[in-house]
């Protein structure tokens, strides 16, 4: 069972608790234990005592009792008297002792005396009635009688105060035990006691330690060392806390790595913009004088015309390189407008669907009906789609079955609008997923490596995310999604939003801060935003939120 931060501190402070007041409740138990041996032993001395009193208050007649023809000595009904005042006394020190002690141990023991005692009380009564009879002074028969009743009262207090000496040394010897015990049970649960305190006070120590650790290497991230790991191993809420900075670490230094190579990127985006710059004037000269040449050569030059020839189609795709490079560098921010997805997608399937009839694909439009109203720049999107279809054209040249499905929906549970692009080309190759995405990286032969970084760039500045699933032989799958306030997604369902976290496969895309955001008066646009991708699948990549990276594939890099 998992124990939180909270949960050890509570088992620690019951633990203690419960030591000490285990001490507590022994030392209230020894307390009363010797308060009610104190109060037992005062009573049993003042029951000692009165009976005492008795027994010798009547002890002194016994000698003259048993001579023959002696008178009753007159003092014998003051005596009777007094021993019976002596019994009475010992009587209400019982009832005393049993009124207040009535949860007492020795109750019974003080019941059996009080009925013993109460016994002796009856005979002198009997006593005192027979000697206040004329009877016992002339009749022999009525004396002997008297006598014997006197001598068995004798007996009797006699009899019961010697046990009395008895109990009063007993409770005594208890108390001296109880106090001795009571002092080692004191002094050994006091040691449990700091010793437990002890044990609750380490292993408060040992769970709050690694708030230091977090907190030292807190300040080494804050000084930019994000090399250091918290190394806490625990399973409560301070381990969740470690592990969760020591994720959060990870994640600012692929944010700080990458942000070096988006600023390298964007060094490398502005060298490129100046160079297409620069060199598109001069190309333009170069076609038009090479054109000027073809027209002045003389009939019959065919090798001549044919090196004119190749010379003007190498400067036109030049040419072209350098227009597709400052289009990338001078991209604008969109000009929205409420705009038809569905009408866009349709323009663009009429454009390509020559070319594509051409190659011999199949070609497949599945738009939804009553689609809502999206803000949005209708050329750029017209050209994100462009490159999309032209990459998926591409990715078939040697499929053997040739197939290009487009598919426009309404994602009510996200609250957004779908753009489907799916190919039955040869799929991604995993190698190339993080590194696609990248400008100026294709793995076509001639391409610039522009058009998937210009698709991004085009989805993302209209607060949409792209993503691709692809599987090896089977084709790739393009999605392209677009928040639109007029899909209202179910209550309680949750709207894709603009970050998300790195999954199987690692960071891919563009990543933290390596799209590019440029300055269109310069001519030169700067690497700026990004996102964290995430793998789907096989081959599966997802860019996500407004200035997240891009998902594409390697079969389909312009």
């Amino acid at each position: 069972m998992r124990l939180g931060v909270f949960g050890k501190v509570g088992v620690a402070f019951g633990v203690l608790l419960f030591a000490f007041a285990g001490n507590a409740t022994f030392t209230l138990l020894s307390v009363r234990r010797a308060r009610q041996g104190v109060v037992a032993n005062e009573a049993y001395l003042e029951l000692q005592g009165s009976v005492d009193a008795a027994w010798k208050s009547l002890n002194d007649f016994a000698p003259s009792l048993g001579r023959s023809g002696a008178r009753l000595d007159p003092n014998l009904p003051l005596a009777l008297r007094t021993a019976r005042k002596d019994v009475d006394d010992a009587l209400g020190t019982i009832d005393r002792y049993l009124e207040k002690e009535p949860g007492s141990l020795r109750r019974a023991d003080f019941e059996s005396w009080q009925r013993q005692i109460a016994a002796l009380g009856r005979q002198l009564d009997i006593l005192t009635g027979e000697l206040g009879a004329a009877a016992v002074a002339v009749d022999p028969k009525a004396r002997a009688e008297f006598e014997s009743h006197f001598a068995t009262l004798i007996h009797g207090l006699n009899r019961t105060r010697r046990p009395l000496r008895g109990e009063s040394g007993q409770i005594a010897q208890r108390l001296s035990d109880d106090e001795e015990t009571a002092l080692s049970m004191a002094i050994a649960l006091g040691a449990a006691g700091l010793a437990v305190a002890l044990a609750v006070f380490v292993f408060t120590l040992r769970t709050l330690r690694p708030l230091g650790v977090l907190r030292k290497r807190t300040q080494q991230v804050a000084g930019g060392d994000y090399a250091q790991r918290t190394g806490v191993t625990s399973h409560d809420e301070i381990g969740d806390l470690a592990r969760e900075f020591d994720a959060m670490a990870d994640a600012i230094q692929e944010r700080e790595r990458r942000l070096i190579r988006s600023e390298r990127l964007a060094t490398v985006g502005r060298m490129a913009a100046q160079i297409a710059h620069e060199v598109r004037n001069p190309l333009s000269s170069i076609g038009l004088n090479a054109e000027l040449l073809g027209d002045e050569l003389a009939v019959g030059a065919d090798e001549a015309r044919r090196l004119i020839a190749s010379i003007i189609s190498e400067v036109d795709r030049l040419a072209e390189i350098t227009e597709t490079y400052l289009r990338f560098a001078r991209l604008p921010r969109p000009k929205l407008e409420s705009e038809d997805l569905g009408v866009i997608v349709r323009s663009v399937v009429d454009l390509s669907r020559g070319e594509l009839a051409q190659d011999g694909i199949e070609l497949s439009v599945d738009i939804a009906p009553d689609l809502p109203e999206l803000p949005a720049d209708e050329a750029q999107l017209r050209q994100a789609l462009i490159n999309l279809v032209r990459n998926a054209r591409e990715a078939m040249v040697t499929a053997p079955a040739k197939r290009l499905v487009i598919a426009v929906a309404v994602d009510r549970a996200a609250g957004r609008l779908t753009v489907r692009v799916s190919d039955s080309g040869s799929g991604i190759d995993r190698a190339d997923l993080g590194k696609i995405f990248d400008p100026f990286f294709s793995t076509k032969e001639r391409g610039t490596g522009l058009g998937l970084a210009l698709v991004q760039q085009i989805v993302v500045d209209h607060g949409g995310q792209i993503d691709v699933e692809s599987v090896a032989g089977r084709g790739t799958t393009f999605t392209v999604a677009f928040p639109s306030a007029a899909v209202s997604a179910p209550r309680g369902g949750a709207v894709s939003t603009a970050a998300s976290s790195v999954s199987r496969g690692g960071v891919v895309g563009g990543g933290l801060g390596a799209v590019t955001e440029q300055a269109v008066e310069s001519g030169e646009r700067q690497v700026q935003r990004g996102g964290i991708g995430r793998v789907q699948g096989e081959g599966a990549l997802e860019g996500v939120g407004r200035g997240g990276g891009l998902a594409g594939r390697s079969e389909g890099a312009a």
